[in-house]
C-alpha cells in the first residue's frame, strides 16, 4: 500500500501515478482502430483531466518549498484547461485536436524542461525532468508535421503515452530504490 503523508509526496509516487494515467490512453489508442479527430479529442480530454486531478492532488502533498510543486501545479492547471476544451468541443475535429495536443505538450514539456534546467546539477531529478520534458515537447513538434491526418496525430499521442509511461515507471523504481537506500544508510 502506498502511504502518502500530508507533508510529503515522494517523487516516485508521483511518477508512478503519472505512468498509470498515461498507460490507459496509450493502450486504448493502440487497440482502437477508429482514430478520428473526435476520438483523439476525447482520449486527450480524459487523459488531461485525469492528469490534472491526480498530479494536482499529489503536488499539493509536496512541501511548500519543493522545486517540483510549482511546475506540477502548473501542469495540473494546464491539463485541466486543455482537458475541458477537448471534451467540450470534441466534435470540432482534427484542427482542434492539433491545437490541443501541441499547446498541451508545449506547456507541460516546457515547464518540465525549465524545472530541470533550474534544478541544481547534483539534483537527482534534474535529468528525469529534462528528459520527460523533451519527450513531451517532441510530441508537439511531431504533431505539428501532421496537418490533417487524425490517424497519425492520435497514433503519436498513444505512442508518446506508452513511451512516457515506461520512462516514468523506470524513474519511479529508480527513485524508490534510492529512497530506500537513503533510509537504510541513515538508520
Amino acid at each position: 500500500m502506498i502511504k502518502i503523508s500530508k507533508n510529503h509526496t515522494p517523487y516516485w509516487v508521483l511518477a508512478l501515478a503519472r505512468a498509470g494515467v498515461l498507460f490507459v490512453p496509450g493502450l486504448l489508442i493502440t487497440f482502437t482502430p477508429g482514430h478520428t479527430g473526435q476520438f483523439g479529442l476525447v482520449a486527450l480530454g480524459m487523459t488531461a483531466l485525469a492528469m490534472a486531478v491526480l498530479v494536482g492532488w499529489l503536488a499539493l502533498g509536496l512541501p511548500a518549498g519543493d522545486r517540483g510543486r510549482g511546475f506540477h501545479l502548473f501542469q495540473s492547471a494546464a491539463s485541466l484547461v486543455i482537458g475541458l476544451v477537448a471534451l467540450a468541443l470534441n466534435e470540432v475535429g482534427i484542427g482542434l485536436l492539433l491545437w490541443c495536443v501541441v499547446v498541451w505538450a508545449l506547456l507541460l514539456g516546457g515547464a518540465e524542461v525549465f524545472a530541470g534546467i533550474r534544478a541544481p546539477r547534483r539534483d537527482i531529478l534534474r535529468r528525469d525532468w529534462i528528459t520527460q520534458g523533451l519527450l513531451t515537447v517532441g510530441l508537439a513538434l511531431v504533431v505539428l508535421t501532421q496537418s490533417a491526418d487524425s490517424v497519425a496525430v492520435v497514433g503519436f499521442l498513444g505512442a508518446w503515452a506508452i513511451v512516457m509511461g515506461v520512462y516514468l515507471v523506470i524513474a519511479a523504481i529508480t527513485h524508490r530504490s534510492m529512497d530506500n537506500a537513503m533510509k537504510g544508510a541513515s538508520s
